[in-house]
């Protein structure tokens, strides 16, 4: 249990006896200096108000035991032994019963704009740090270099133009005049004066941004803050990006290795770096949204229900507001799909007609889309199961390849091929068949006046609604690709796509499902003759016939390809 804010109390409350006892106005004085000097370094919320940040001043009931929460980094250095404790510190058994399960070396801070998490974990929370532990080195990271170096400045100016001044001076370097030294560290870092391991390069504290080429340095704690922005997520190259530095900087970044660090941030993707800390079990997780999802404020000492609604039509889109609100990074009332939609088979059921849906690409370049194949098997039920995907960027001849391996492994009826950029595909393609002999047809996928987005959600909706659509368990379907040179998950790379449509970069890999909406599709039917155990075949011939009809059929009514559709 937390013992912290009792334990701070009990000891102001012997400061303020000895202070109303003292024997003259200089004791007193001085007393009350060292009350002050105590409670900075010690009181994380004191040190916001006494820096002057008075919206949170203000609010005592809202930010004092989060700022309890965050001030226990603190602690956790004194109790691991890597820095002695300041004067005066209050011993470890003051805080808490139980070090080991309170003390988190890794925290993620996830709240809602304008909760002053910045100002909190990452400026005043470095100051006191600074205040207990002179030869700490700390970095801070942002996903821009100015905003890093600004909150460093804001640190920096915590010094100089606060009362933290004047009763903390021996931390402030000062010229042959006596005033505060005019070179006192740059945009990038500064040290305090008091500092004694003057051997180590680094100094106190560090600013930098994403992307920052890191040589040869090694910091106690690093505050990372808002890492992940909305600019940051919109391509996967971006999130990819974010995600592979803070790797690396984890990596080799920290004082004898031992990672000590604090997340603060804001939801922007279902993808981001913070969705991959949200799943990790070394980290503590702080979430603290505006509100409940229902208009109920989590402060409502702060924020009424009139204040929510007034926030809520101030941002520029619902999106926005679930994002940097709620930390929920999806928009109600663009996303189509549900995580519950989702169904998975542990291994395919007998009897299943197969087809290879194909989105070639146009161009193989970092900017274009996926080339996209897909073989799903259809039941007598008219279930579909995802029997196997590609996703890669790939040339033309790789494109054909790709399409004949899958062609001999599932022997699928019918290839349904995108005819947007379908250039010689489906005629080299075609010439292959023939070489090969493949009993399988293939038919272009026609472009549709319909959007893409549209098409996705008058075919595929309705089907995952009714729980129609069955993928392979994640780690059951892996594959190489040639561009990123790596494997991935096929299914884990599916269920993105289907997870952040219509607001993902990609969706090719989902779109292939409703080309299965465009082919004359052949049901397998089990023959009860044969106890379930034999199937009625189809001539290829008859397969042919089947395929003319639906074209007449769809020529007369071209509205027949889609599914009769209801509220979802």
């Amino acid at each position: 249990m937390l013992k912290i804010r009792k334990s701070i109390e009990a000891r102001v409350k012997k400061f303020d006896e000895a202070i109303c006892s003292a024997k003259s106005e200089r004791v007193a004085s001085l007393l009350l200096r060292d009350k002050k000097r105590w409670l900075c370094r010690n009181d994380l919320f004191y040190l916001c108000c006494l820096t002057g940040n008075r919206k949170i001043a203000v609010l005592p009931e809202v930010f004092r035991d989060y700022c309890d929460e965050v001030s226990l980094m603190n602690w956790l250095l004194v109790y691991k032994e890597i820095f002695p404790p300041s004067e005066g510190m209050l011993e470890v058994k003051n805080i808490t019963d139980d070090p080991d399960k309170d003390f988190w070396y890794q925290r993620l801070y996830l709240c809602h704009r304008g909760f002053f998490k910045t100002t909190i974990n990452i400026k005043v929370h470095s100051l006191q740090l600074l205040l207990n532990f002179p030869n700490i080195k700390i970095c801070l990271l942002h996903n821009k270099q100015e905003n890093s170096s600004a909150n460093l400045c804001t640190i920096k100016d915590y010094f100089t133009e606060t009362y933290v001044r004047t009763i903390f001076p021996e931390f402030i370097p000062v010229g042959a005049d006596g005033q505060i030294s005019k070179e006192w560290g740059n945009l990038r870092s500064f040290s305090v004066a008091n500092r004694t391991d003057v051997t180590r390069s680094e100094d106190s504290v560090e600013a930098i941004g994403e992307g920052t080429e890191i040589t040869g340095r090694h910091w106690d704690i690093a505050k990372k803050d808002d890492i992940v922005t909305q600019d940051s997520v919109t391509t996967e190259d971006q999130v990819l990006k974010t995600r592979n530095y803070d790797d690396r900087f984890n990596a080799g970044h920290f004082t004898d290795n031992v990672i000590i660090q604090d997340y603060s941030g804001t939801r922007y993707a279902f993808n981001d770096r913070y969705s991959d800390l949200i799943g990790n079990p070394s980290l503590k997780k702080i979430e603290i949204p505006l509100e409940d999802g229902q208009g109920n404020p989590t402060h409502l000492l702060r924020f009424s229900r009139e204040d929510i609604e007034r926030i809520k039509r101030g941002c520029s889109s619902i999106w926005v507001y679930s994002c940097q609100h709620l930390l929920k990074p999806q928009d109600p009332a663009k996303i189509s799909f549900t995580p519950e939609m989702i169904s998975y088979y542990d291994r395919l059921p007998e009897f299943l007609n197969f087809y290879l849906l194909v989105d070639p690409a146009r161009v193989r370049n970092k900017d274009s889309d996926y080339t996209a194949m897909k073989v799903v098997g259809v039941d007598k039920a008219k279930n579909r199961y995802i029997a196997d995907m590609v996703r890669d960027k790939l040339s033309p001849d790789e494109r054909i390849n790709a399409a004949i391996d899958l062609i001999r492994k599932w022997k699928p009826l019918i290839v349904g091929w995108e005819e947007v950029g379908l250039g010689n595909d489906t005629y080299y393609l075609e010439e292959k068949r023939r070489e090969l002999k493949l009993p399988t047809m293939i038919t272009p996928i026609k472009s549709m006046k319909v959007s893409k987005e549209d098409r996705i959600r008058q075919i595929l909706v309705p089907e995952y609604a009714e729980r129609r659509w069955f993928w392979p368990i994640k780690g059951a379907m892996i594959r190489y690709s040639k561009y990123h040179g790596r494997n991935f998950d096929m299914t884990e790379v599916l269920e993105d796509e289907f997870l952040h449509f219509p607001l993902g970069a990609h969706d090719d890999l989902l779109e292939t499902g409703s080309f299965l909406a465009q082919l004359p599709v052949v049901y397998p039917d089990i023959d009860s003759r044969f106890d379930g155990m034999s199937m009625k075949g189809m001539t290829f011939g008859e397969l042919v016939g089947l395929k003319e009809t639906r074209q007449k059929e769809e020529a007369r009514n071209p509205w027949i390809k889609f599914p009769r559709l209801s509220r979802v």
